[in-house]
């Protein structure tokens, strides 16, 4: 095998790597253009959203914008001065108390190119794809697969797709100095959500894995620090510590496994949830129904029929910060090899024993994390500057088939004074009572929905 460093950049999801793309450029990549990115930019929230949006800044070639509001977003903005414009994840077009009427109107009649990056994306489907189509968005960037891509959105006339992970490895993250392993307080360590039911296989392997795991431990000797309450959720610092201080952290694929077009499916089974349980004082022994119960009454045969699988952007932190995975197999976007970048555990948790033995082994286990840090962190193929590359090159074939905006100095100097942007790494970092925490809060203050958006980012 090949020393780690000689390991080949894979090529990003759905990134056509072809001769002939690359002697065909599209003309539209050879003028700069103006670019407004409206998002939710909350440095409260985990900070891999912030992450997200930075690199558009960051690192594309043209000029960005970054515009925070939720609401009508659009409300005293000049679209005509842009470009493309970009509705980022942090915001649901699906939903008008994220992207209200006037902004979807003021969307829908902007003549330059629209692209929508989308997660989360087995919820609101109809609606978005109805808010794709009447804001005449151009391009979606999904964490679909092309194929699958296609049976969701080809039913908009129009809409071009691109594949992209729902993360990346963060900027900064891997230059952080390793903990040695001796040092390091816990063993094994993960935080989980309990996801609702409707979610399905996917969503219960989340809880699974620290509940079998935590179970397990004790036979082996091995310490942890699991739990999946969301008063034990950690961000900003104290997740990067908390990770940097486990041997191994857990991990399992993102998504779900239920696509729920219309919105039946959760409607239905958390509306019979909440009616059929039985509350007792103590939270733990509340009655409520079971998981199969509601399977087999609203979404028998429901799952896995849309693949949306992937990376989970804890995996590259993980990653990033030298910290073992140890992971239910999966694909993992085609990122991860077991044994060479993380423990496979099975899902039925069966060879615990030869996962205890791995543990036991610092060498074995800093092997696998060298490698991983050499493979995956330093790879430039995983970095946001490489997901912005693929951004810059799509967008710029949509935006070459429409007119230039009128390039207007005094208006971007008006725009940039009312809407003041600060980029920062770590949100956390930076002290909660300081100028630039309180300008960094405003934008989402001023729309008064900011417990709104915090609940559905946080899902």
């Amino acid at each position: 095998m090949k020393d780690s460093h000689e390991r080949p950049s894979p090529p990003l999801p759905g990134h056509d790597t072809s001769s002939e793309r690359a002697d065909n450029a599209p003309t539209g990549e050879a003028r700069t253009l103006r670019i407004l990115l409206a998002c939710n930019y909350d440095p409260a929230n985990a900070a891999t959203v912030c992450d997200h949006i930075n690199a558009f800044a960051r690192y594309s070639r043209h000029e960005v914008r970054v515009l925070s509001r939720v609401g009508e977003i659009f409300d005293g903005v000049k679209l005509s001065d842009f470009d493309v414009v970009v509705i980022h994840y942090s915001l649901f077009l699906a939903v008008e108390a994220f992207v209200g009427p006037r902004s979807r109107r003021a969307l829908a009649a902007f003549r330059g190119a629209k692209a929508v990056f989308i997660q989360d994306e087995y919820r609101f489907v109809n609606a978005t794809l109805d808010a794709l189509e009447a804001c005449g968005v151009d391009l979606v960037f999904t964490c679909l697969g092309p194929a699958e891509a296609e049976r969701v959105y080809g039913k908009v006339g129009g809409l071009r797709s691109q594949q992209v992970l729902t993360g990346y490895v963060p900027h900064g993250l891997p230059h952080y100095p390793p903990i040695p392993l001796a040092a390091r307080k816990t063993m094994v360590g993960y935080r989980g959500r309990t996801y609702p039911a409707w979610h399905g296989e996917q969503g219960r392997e989340k809880i699974r894995i620290g509940k079998l795991f935590k179970r397990d431990a004790r036979r082996f000797g091995i310490s942890t620090d699991i739990a999946w309450s969301e008063r034990s959720r950690l961000y900003g610092r104290d997740w990067v510590n908390f990770i940097r201080n486990c041997q191994a952290v857990l991990a399992v694929e993102s998504g779900a496994s239920v696509f729920d077009f219309d919105g039946a499916v959760a409607a239905r089974t958390e509306s019979f949830a909440a009616l059929v349980e039985r509350p007792h004082p103590i939270p733990a022994l509340a009655r409520k129904p079971s998981y199969e119960m509601l399977r087999d009454r609203f979404f028998a045969g429901r799952e896995d029929q849309i693949d949306i699988a992937q990376i989970s952007p804890r995996v590259f932190e993980a990653i990033a910060l030298r910290t073992l995975v140890i992971a239910y197999p999966g694909r993992y976007s085609g990122v991860l090899e077991p044994w060479r970048h993380y423990v496979p555990l099975d899902k039925d948790h069966g060879n615990m024993a030869q996962v205890a033995a791995v543990l036991r082994d610092p060498e074995r286990v800093a092997e696998i994390i060298t490698n991983a840090y050499a493979e995956i962190a330093l790879n430039p193929a995983y970095g946001y500057a490489a997901m912005i590359d693929l951004f810059d090159q799509r967008i710029g074939e949509v935006a070459a088939e429409r007119p230039p905006a009128a390039a207007d100095q005094r208006a971007d100097a008006r725009f940039r004074k009312t809407f003041p942007f600060f980029a920062i790494d770590n949100p956390h970092e930076i002290p909660r009572r300081g100028p630039i925490w309180r300008l960094a809060r405003a934008a989402v203050r001023q729309s008064g929905l900011e417990d709104l958006a915090r609940r559905l980012l946080r899902r």
